[in-house]
């Protein structure tokens, strides 16, 4: 017969995390889309930007301009020339001015303009 409260069993927390695991967090994916002088990005996740979103052109003499966070998705950029096909576009992944409002990183893009 067992008696009330009943016996105390310590049993391991199936839904916690293990010491030093840490939950994933996807980086965000940026999909760029050129105007005549603009460079749009469109992140797939809200992103807070601290500064400027750092873009590197090769292929011709554009110098950036200015940049404007339109929503929390998305980022433009004005920059001095219009864009050709000749140019190249890229963005290093998890640059420090851009991360998750959940704290993740930045996968890297590189596209022709």
């Amino acid at each position: 017969m067992a008696s009330f409260p009943g016996s105390k069993v310590h049993r391991v927390a199936r839904r916690k995390l293990g010491r030093g695991q840490h939950t994933q967090v996807p980086a965000a994916v940026i999909t760029p889309a050129f105007g005549s002088t603009t460079l749009t990005m469109t992140f797939n996740v809200p992103v807070v930007v601290s500064g400027q979103v750092p873009v590197t052109q090769t292929g011709g003499t554009n110098q950036f301009v200015s940049q404007a966070v339109v929503s929390p998705t998305v980022v433009t950029q004005i920059w001095s020339s219009a864009w050709s096909t000749s140019m190249t576009v890229a963005m290093a992944a998890n640059p420090g001015t851009v991360v998750t409002n959940q704290g993740g990183g930045v996968a890297a893009f590189s596209t022709l303009g």
